[in-house]
């Protein structure tokens, strides 16, 4: 097992949201279901809805990461995590890093979810052999509706790693073979409503976009975290939201095996996160991976 650099969730229990076990055999009648599936990926389920967002089931390693291989699925747990999710209505992508995007076309084919994600990303999936009709290319200021699932699309940014923005060109090969043909492509935050919630999600960024006025309030504010410059953008973002929850996300050390649990990424710093959401009215929690919690 790979060691937990950064340390678990053990610190911060008290901060930890699941459902009873008994609770989560069928979709919730009321509010969203909501799972975490490590990075920046979760699975929302409604009495009318399921979205997906960022899967990445099949982690690289950090070896792997740095030097821009070919990516390596993982198809058992893949396969594994399907057979038990068979319904997926939509997969949301917040842009087209790997870590985002890698998993999606296998997802797509074996659940027939269509994807609603930037134009760049869009163009990567239909590359592997995913139909056009099964994707939708939006922007800032789209909408779309899923069933009865409403998705409003926001202007976003992707926070800055040693100065720049990584993967931040066009792909040089089509359909994509190393870990640097998953570029970035253009941003997206989200607001989706379902259930009768609005949950706001974005992967991390820099404080240099104001939000549109149908962001706030939100019943949940998802946040990426993933590095300083992003944790200083999350205080601006709340503010504008007004969120009943706050939940960081892309904090874990996404370099390692899913099924060797949570572990924090060094560089991410989570009591500043604390010190942030102490300044907002929202109550700050966390979720472990694939342990349901229910918004209600």
């Amino acid at each position: 097992m790979t060691p937990v650099f950064g340390g678990g969730l053990e610190k911060y229990s008290q901060l930890v949201k699941a459902d009873p076990p008994a609770a989560i055999a069928a979709a919730p009648r009321h509010g969203v279901r909501i799972t975490y599936l490590g990075t920046s990926a979760y699975l929302l389920e409604s009495r009318d809805a399921v979205v997906l967002i960022d899967p990445y089931f099949s982690r690289q390693s950090l070896y792997r990461m740095a030097f821009r291989l070919k990516p390596v699925a993982d198809e058992t747990l893949v396969t594994s995590w399907l057979r038990d999710h068979p319904r997926i209505d939509a997969v949301l992508v917040t842009h087209g890093h790997v870590d985002h995007l890698f998993d999606v076309p296998e997802i797509m084919r074996a659940t027939g979810a269509k994807l609603i994600a930037s134009s760049t990303s869009v163009e990567l999936v239909r590359s592997t052999g995913i139909p056009a009709g099964q994707t939708r290319a939006v922007r800032s200021g789209s909408t779309a509706i899923v069933r009865h699932a409403v998705i409003h699309v926001l202007p976003a940014t992707h926070d800055r790693l040693f100065g720049g923005v990584p993967l931040d060109g066009a792909p040089k090969h089509l359909p994509p073979e190393k870990i640097s043909d998953w570029v970035k492509g253009e941003p997206l935050a989200f607001i989706i409503e379902m259930g009768g919630k609005r949950i706001f999600m974005n992967s991390g960024g820099r404080d240099d976009k104001s939000l549109s006025y149908h962001s706030s309030p939100v019943d949940l504010a998802i946040v990426g975290v993933s590095s300083g410059e992003a944790i200083r953008a999350a205080r601006s973002t709340i503010a504008q939201l007004h969120p009943r929850y706050i939940l960081p996300s892309h904090q874990d050390y996404f370099f390692r095996p899913l099924r060797d649990g949570f572990a924090f990424m060094l560089r991410t710093n989570f009591p500043e996160m604390q010190r942030v959401a102490a300044e907002a009215p929202g109550q700050l929690i966390l979720l472990d991976y694939f342990k349901p919690w229910t918004l209600r």
